[in-house]
């Protein structure tokens, strides 16, 4: 409930202006009771000045020093006479005559002392003559100075907090003087100030039972013009928003006559031009949306189309073993202008090319997949890297009325010699792994870009290339690629990520310099496509394979091991022994050893005299299978524990089965004499 009333507009209204009166009379009862109370002081401070200038003239100055050397005598009792019915006729509660020591004022001595306790119910002692005590506090000392000095006539002193019980009262302090015009002793008078006390309170509550009474009809006038003048109008203007945004249909026209107020009444006329607006924003919404459903159908098609464009197939050439690639394409847009290819010409040579298309979009996207064309077509035909560019960038140029251009890499891989044949059209420079090296910048011949100007002749350069060589191209969404400070990752950025991966293989190299860019970017917006690829020549060996850890691919290793113990003259009872072992322990590490994710598995083979060796090495989670208990065989299959059959049937077909775990690896090694 009181939460409704805190959001109700007329209750806010209404609380406001009941708590400004509030304030507001808060403030003028601190002005009237400091007035008050001000006028009540100059009074009593003038009075009381009166009183002891008066009482002053009763004491003798030029005794004082006589009366504390020599004590009472006539002249002194009849002053104490004339001083005590003083201070009961005036009704003041002490009149008391000191004299201070001169040397610090810390302290003084008694000299007339009259007390009338009836005034303020007090309970004071009278001090006897010469009586001796320390100044009460600074204030009295610094009064004390004042007035010995004569430069004031009198000080007040007013007490109206800590009073330990009494009422408040003043202290009014006068010098006395000897004939010399020598102040020699001061006289004080201490007044109560019931007047102030009493006088307070009913001031305080006129001012409170007023500021109640105005406020609440200050609050119910309020309330009555705020409810005809804004709450009412307001209302129906809430209540055509709420149906409007249930119904989304035009409703009645709030018009001029709503409020006799003009801006709640230009409020209703905006709600009227809102809805006429926002219906007819729908219907514009609804061509829109169907227009951007379309066109975003057609992207998605068009983004298939050009994945489906390149080779994205991978292990690419699952069967061959003298090399490893692997590529990727990140457009910047749905679709983009960079590219890659690479297919065998024919059984020992490779090509390869890598391009960036100028802009970005369907444009690039269009060009980029004719200039793939005539790349592919042409390379496929001739076999020459300067020849096909030469040929391709005539017939861009032929029909390029856009001015569009694309930067080209093509290179054709002798997979024997290692050799590459290349040509460049105004693309970047490769980077080049060499065998236990690392990554550097490769600077080749460079030609303009392919579509710029018709008739240009390109020129073509070799690279050697080694077993355990790695060839990388990009493009420049790579050095390029920028964080949200606008600072690039760069060449040497690039070529630092390459060499934190260069023993991994050409998947985990893209992936690792990819990591490494997205780290560097941050959550800054991709501007440029980013595309890589990357090329292993491996080294000869042909007792190793390396597969993907898939099923598909138990075959492909079964074929390898088998091809191995043929050619070493192992019978065939001894091969199906040492196929069904391999089977167990390949499906083993392809099923389990790298979860969701697809891993590398490495079988190498040696053979001791008669006795073959079987390593089968993963970078998975770390698991030895040995561990797992030998199943009892003696129970039936339903009696035994599931699990750990396949590992006792390995351990049973061959003579050895050891395992290690070393530098991340998992490493299985069986043997077999054959």
């Amino acid at each position: 409930m009181l939460k409704k009333f805190r959001s109700n507009l007329a209750f806010n209204i209404i609380g406001a202006l009941v708590l400004l009166m509030l304030v507001f009379s808060w403030v003028v009862s601190i002005i009237g009771y400091v007035s008050f109370t001000n006028s009540f002081k100059r009074e009593y401070s003038t009075s009381t000045f009166h009183m002891a200038q008066t009482a002053a003239t009763l004491v003798n100055g030029d005794s004082i020093d006589r009366y504390l050397e020599n004590g009472i005598d006539d002249e002194y009792k009849q002053t104490k006479r004339y001083l005590d019915t003083y201070c009961k006729k005036m009704n003041v509660s002490i009149i008391y005559v000191i004299k201070p020591d001169k040397k610090d004022y810390g302290s003084f001595v008694s000299v007339f002392n009259c007390v009338n306790n009836s005034v303020d119910n007090t309970e004071y002692t009278e001090w006897e003559l010469g009586f001796e005590r320390e100044t009460t506090n600074e204030e009295y000392r610094e009064k004390y100075i004042e007035l010995y000095s004569q430069k004031k006539d009198f000080e007040t002193v007013y007490r109206t907090t800590k009073l330990n019980g009494l009422h408040a009262h003043i202290t009014t302090l006068v010098p006395i003087k000897n004939s010399s015009g020598e102040v020699v002793s001061l006289l004080c008078i201490q007044r109560p100030m019931r007047e102030l006390h009493d006088g307070t309170l009913p001031y305080l509550l006129n001012v409170a039972i007023s500021t109640i009474f105005f406020s609440v009809v200050a609050a119910i006038i309020a309330a009555n013009f705020i409810k005809w003048s804004f709450i009412k109008p307001i209302r129906r203007v809430i209540s055509e928003a709420h149906r409007f945004a249930e119904e989304n249909t035009q409703g009645e026209k709030l018009g001029d006559g709503i409020s006799t107020l003009e801006e709640i009444t230009t409020l209703a006329k905006s709600i009227d031009t809102m809805e006429e607006k926002m219906m007819d924003y729908v219907e514009n919404l609804k061509t829109a949306t169907a227009e951007r459903e379309r066109i975003g159908a057609e992207l998605n098609i068009a983004s298939i189309i050009q994945e489906n464009s390149l080779p994205n197939t991978f292990p690419a050439f699952p069967d061959r073993t003298d090399f490893d690639i692997f590529a990727s394409m990140t457009p910047a847009k749905e679709v983009g202008g960079d590219y890659y290819n690479f297919f065998l010409i024919d059984e020992t040579h490779l090509a390869v090319v890598i391009a960036d298309v100028s802009g970005k979009g369907v444009p690039a996207a269009l060009f980029m997949m004719v200039s793939n064309i005539l790349i592919s077509e042409a390379t496929r035909i001739t076999g020459n890297p300067a020849e096909v560019l030469t040929k391709v960038n005539d017939r861009i140029c032929d029909h390029n009325k856009a001015d569009m251009f694309v930067t080209v890499w093509l290179g054709i891989i002798d997979t024997e010699t290692g050799i590459i044949t290349a040509a460049n059209a105004g693309h970047d420079d490769p980077a080049i792994y060499r065998r236990d090296g690392s990554f550097e910048i490769v600077k080749n011949k460079h030609g303009l870009v392919l579509g710029a100007m018709k008739g240009l002749v390109y020129k073509e350069f070799e690279i050697q290339l080694n077993e355990g060589d790695k060839l990388f191209i990009y493009t420049d969404g790579i050095p390029e690629a920028t964080d949200a400070n606008e600072k690039m990752f760069t060449i040497d950025g690039m070529i630092d990520a390459l060499n934190e991966y260069k023993d991994a293989s050409p998947q985990e190299i893209i992936n690792g310099v990819k990591k490494s860019v997205d780290n560097f970017v941050g959550s800054a917006p991709q501007f440029d496509d980013m595309t890589m690829l990357c090329v292993e020549l491996k080294e000869n060996d042909n007792n190793s394979l390396t597969v993907d850890a898939t099923n598909e691919n138990l075959h492909t290793v079964t074929e390898f091991v088998d091809a191995f113990l043929e050619e070493n003259g192992c019978s065939m009872k001894t091969q199906m022994s040492i196929d069904l072992s391999l089977e167990e322990a390949f499906v083993n590490v392809a099923n389990y050893a790298y979860g969701d994710e697809t891993g590398k598995a490495t079988i190498e083979l040696t053979i001791d005299g008669r006795e073959v060796s079987i390593t089968l090495t993963d970078s998975g989670t770390p698991y030895n299978p040995l561990e797992k208990a030998d199943p009892d065989t003696s129970l039936s299959a339903d009696e035994r524990e599931i699990g750990g059959l396949g590992i006792f049937l390995v351990k049973k077909n061959m003579d050895s089965v050891s395992y290690v775990y070393e530098n991340d690896k998992n490493i299985l090694t069986m043997k077999k004499t054959i």
